[in-house]
C-alpha cells in the first residue's frame, strides 16, 4: 500500500511539474530579472539602465532581453515569429514597463545605451513618434549614432583627384 501511495504521489508531482513548465506567460507580459545580471540578446551588453531596456516576449511566453530598443528591433527582424511577439520597453520617466506600440517615442536622447537615441514614455511629448516609425528609422539607419558619425566624419567621402594630392 505504501509503494502504491508513493507511486501515486510521484505521478501527481510529475504531472504538476509538467503543467508548471508548460504553463507560464501566455499573455506575453514582461518578466522580472536582476539588473546587471542579464545580457542583451543582440549586443551582449548587460542591462543596467532601467530607463531604456526592452523585452521581446515570443509566442510561447519566453522573454528575450535588450539594453536598448534599437537592439530589440534589429534582433526581432530576424525572428520567424516576429509578427506574433510582444515588445515591452521601460518608460524613460517612470521606469515602468509599457508596450512599445502604446508608447510615445522621443528621438534624440543622447543617453540611450547604444546611442540609437530612442526613448519611450506614456506621457504626452511634443513631436512624438509612433513605434512603426521607430522601427522604420532603425531599419534605414536614421539613428542618433549615425547622425553623430556623419557630423564627426563629415559628409564628404570623395577621394582627392590626381592633381590635388
Amino acid at each position: 500500500m505504501t509503494l502504491l501511495v508513493t507511486r501515486a504521489a510521484a505521478l501527481v508531482f510529475l504531472f504538476l511539474l509538467i503543467i508548471a513548465c508548460k504553463g507560464g506567460n501566455e499573455e506575453q507580459l514582461p518578466v522580472d530579472f536582476v539588473w546587471d545580471r542579464v545580457a542583451c540578446e543582440e549586443c551582449k551588453m548587460a542591462l543596467s539602465d532601467p530607463r531604456y531596456s526592452a523585452q521581446v516576449i515570443d509566442p510561447s511566453g519566453r522573454a528575450y532581453y535588450f539594453d536598448d530598443i534599437g537592439c530589440a528591433i534589429l534582433w526581432l527582424k530576424r525572428q520567424p515569429w516576429k509578427d506574433k511577439a510582444r515588445t515591452w520597453v521601460n518608460d524613460v520617466k517612470t521606469t515602468e514597463w509599457i508596450e512599445a506600440e502604446k508608447a510615445n517615442w522621443i528621438y534624440g536622447d543622447p543617453q540611450t545605451p547604444m546611442g540609437y537615441g530612442f526613448a519611450a514614455t506614456l506621457s504626452p511629448v511634443e513631436n512624438a513618434l509612433d513605434y512603426e516609425t521607430v522601427k522604420k528609422w532603425m531599419f534605414i539607419g536614421k539613428t542618433l549614432v549615425n547622425e553623430n558619425l556623419v557630423k564627426h566624419l563629415g559628409t564628404s567621402n570623395q577621394q582627392p583627384s590626381v592633381g590635388e594630392q
